[in-house]
């Protein structure tokens, strides 16, 4: 028994009625597609211009936050110093143990009372903390300025 005549007789349809379906099946199934029905068209793109008022108010709302406040002008141990207050007021001490806690772990050495006191004086004259005497020694907390910047 030749495998070839099996083959021919499995689907019991004529070659010639086959194609005759697929060429029905192909003409009912034709619908329109999407990009037959749509039609492109160019667009002209401008470049968007920016209004003098809106130029003015960005450049006032620039320098009115520089004039405000200039973070960036604080070295990183100015940073850690004021950090160390979270809306406390410190004694010199108290903020040597703070600020010395994460940097002695570390293996950087912890701040002395001479590098201490000349940053709480930078950051006094910059307006983040203040200072008062209690007894014979100086108490200090955040201002305005310094609390917001740590925030």
């Amino acid at each position: 028994m030749p495998y070839g005549n099996n083959m021919e007789n499995k689907n019991n349809n004529p070659p010639q009625k086959e194609n005759e379906d697929k060429e029905n099946i192909n003409q009912k199934s034709k619908k329109p597609v999407a990009k037959d029905l749509v039609t492109l068209k160019h667009v002209e793109v401008k470049k968007q211009e920016i209004s003098p008022e809106a130029r003015d108010l960005a450049q006032t709302l620039k320098e009115r936050y520089l004039e405000h406040d200039q973070f960036e002008r604080l070295s990183n141990d100015e940073i850690t110093i004021l950090e160390t207050f979270m809306n406390k007021r410190l004694f010199l001490e108290r903020i040597a143990i703070i600020a010395n806690q994460s940097r002695i772990p570390l293996g950087i050495p912890g701040f002395t009372k001479a590098e201490l006191e000349e940053i709480l004086k930078n950051l006094t004259s910059k307006g983040y903390i203040e200072s008062q005497m209690v007894g014979e020694k100086n108490v200090y907390f955040l201002t305005e300025r310094g609390k917001y910047r740590i925030q």
